[in-house]
């Protein structure tokens, strides 16, 4: 007695098909304009580009940005260092000559 396996296959695509029209629908309901635009201050300082504040206001908006993909890089170099640190060392390879090459 084999067991039909389709059957779960088209659940999930149901549901995969559900999904993505539930996302289509809530992106064609949203407005085009979001009523939130950000708080006051950051509406009153970045609208203005000559005050100093703007600027370093910016800049640390890039630099917490930033950090997540520092941190997250580094854990992720530091665990492929230590993989290819813990690798055995390959054994020197030998050339072999053929005979009457290398002898004259």
């Amino acid at each position: 007695m084999t067991r039909n396996r389709s059957g779960w296959r088209r659940r999930i695509a149901a549901g995969l098909a559900l999904v993505v029209a539930m996302m289509l629908i809530a992106v064609a309901l949203s407005p085009a304009e979001s009523p939130a635009q950000g708080c006051a201050m950051c509406a009153t300082y970045l609208s203005n580009g000559t005050d100093p504040r703007a600027n370093a206001f910016k800049v640390s908006i890039m630099f917490l940005m930033c950090m997540p993909f520092g941190v997250v890089g580094s854990a992720g170099g530091w665990i492929l260092w230590m993989h290819w640190r813990s690798r055995p060392q390959r054994p020197e390879l030998r050339v072999l000559r053929a005979e009457g090459e290398g002898a004259s």
